[in-house]
């Protein structure tokens, strides 16, 4: 019996080059966990940071499950803010390796038209901010593997319905205990925060895309 598609599917990333622990492995997972609890029926799926791994991974995975949304979580190392990416183009470069050290030898899609989110981006704003959050919209994913996956994520879905929409965060704010307080750049977000407002945008998206199909 084929089972029912799940109401969101909440993506993150494994480690790559100088980020031996990605925080996004976590927070996709505690995100489902939330969005389960809260009676969604919701998934994590970490990707491997790679474009002969995480990439193809992605796009069986999402032909295969057809999940109703879509929330998509990526590091951005040098971001001082949470950013709402507006857009996938399907970039990458050659200048920034994997996790297996390989560089992508052709545009993982043929086209690098902008592809705009399916999600509310305004919608992710306000529940970021309404966590204190500092947090904009942004212009570009950058020309690594996240906007790969967004771009690779976007395109199936422009006509049907599903919301989809990528977040890039920063380094997180370390536990309490772990750091003086002193050292930590006010602009990194708590874990508990940021898990919160997630879970509220997950939440929005999963309605949206149960209205929808």
């Amino acid at each position: 019996m084929k089972e029912a598609r799940p109401d969101i599917l909440v993506t993150g990333f494994g480690p790559f080059p100088r980020v031996r622990v990605n925080p996004t492995t976590a927070l996709a997972r505690a995100v489902a966990s939330r969005l389960q609890a809260a009676g969604f029926a919701a998934e994590a799926l970490i990707l491997e940071t790679s474009y002969a791994g995480g990439l193809p991974h992605l796009r069986a995975h999402l032909a295969e499950v057809r999940p109703r949304a879509i929330l998509m979580l990526g590091l951005a190392a040098r971001a001082r803010k949470i950013r709402v990416e507006l857009f996938g183009r399907g970039h990458a470069s050659p200048l920034h390796p994997d996790s297996s050290g390989a560089t992508p030898t052709a545009r993982p899609l043929p086209a690098a038209l902008p592809l705009w989110t399916t999600g509310n981006p305004q919608a992710a704003l306000a529940a970021l901010r309404r966590h204190g959050l500092r947090s904009a919209l942004s212009p570009s994913a950058g020309r690594y593997l996240c906007d790969a996956c967004y771009a690779a994520a976007l395109r199936p879905n422009r006509s049907s319905g599903v919301p989809v929409i990528f977040i890039h965060v920063p380094w997180l704010r370390p536990a309490p205990g772990a750091k003086p307080q002193a050292r930590v750049a006010s602009f990194r977000p708590s874990t508990a925060s940021l898990v919160a407002s997630l879970t509220e945008m997950g939440i929005d998206l999963a309605r949206h895309g149960r209205r929808s199909g």
